[in-house]
């Protein structure tokens, strides 16, 4: 009998050892959006609020426009990871921009000679080796980015190239996922989104 106890005994803390299965519930995560327009859309207010000027000015100036920088990072920090590329998409969008509102916008990274290889034909460069050696340009437009949780602010400035005053200025926001990369893995809204698994 006490045999019969024992295994009774150790069959039972056997099975109270035995974990039940556990039920797998799948989770549906928000899916990620892109943002409501494009780079060139939000640009546009940055033109339209550029075209508003302090002072005189020709409109036969001749107007230089340049990269967009990290504001904490001149010269060296353009806009990555989620950003990347939108620093040079703000100078390129700004050019186009521009010129179809009328303006004279001077293209200071073109080369004396045209570049044609196997694949592609160039003769734009930041080599300034190969630049033009004298730059005939009465305006700058140059301006920052500020990275914020959700967007990019974006403040721009045409500088008179002569005496460095600022003759207009503007600001805009550009949401943070109007770029997005190849990352595999991104944070959103305090949400993590898998684009590859």
């Amino acid at each position: 009998m006490r045999l019969l106890i024992l295994l009774l005994s150790l069959s039972l803390t056997a099975c109270s050892l035995t974990s039940e299965p556990v039920e797998k519930t799948e989770r549906h995560v928000e899916k990620a959006t892109m943002a409501s327009f494009t780079v060139d859309q939000y640009v546009r207010d940055l033109s339209t609020q550029l075209s508003n000027k302090n002072g005189s000015f020709k409109s036969s100036s001749r107007i230089a426009i340049t990269s967009f920088y990290l504001a904490d990072a001149l010269e060296t920090g353009l806009a990555q990871g989620q950003g990347h590329g939108l620093s040079q998409q703000i100078q390129e969008s700004l050019i186009t921009q521009l010129t179809q509102l009328g303006y004279n916008i001077i293209e200071y990274r073109l080369e004396n000679n045209l570049n044609l290889s196997a694949s592609a034909d160039s003769m734009l460069s930041r080599d300034i080796a190969k630049l033009n050696q004298r730059q005939n340009i009465d305006y700058v437009i140059t301006g920052t980015l500020t990275r914020q949780q959700h967007a990019y602010i974006i403040n721009a400035r045409m500088v008179n190239a002569q005496n460095n005053v600022i003759t207009s200025a503007a600001s805009t926001e550009i949401p943070i996922n109007v770029m997005w990369s190849d990352e595999k893995i991104q944070q959103r809204g305090g949400f993590i989104y898998r684009s590859e698994y």
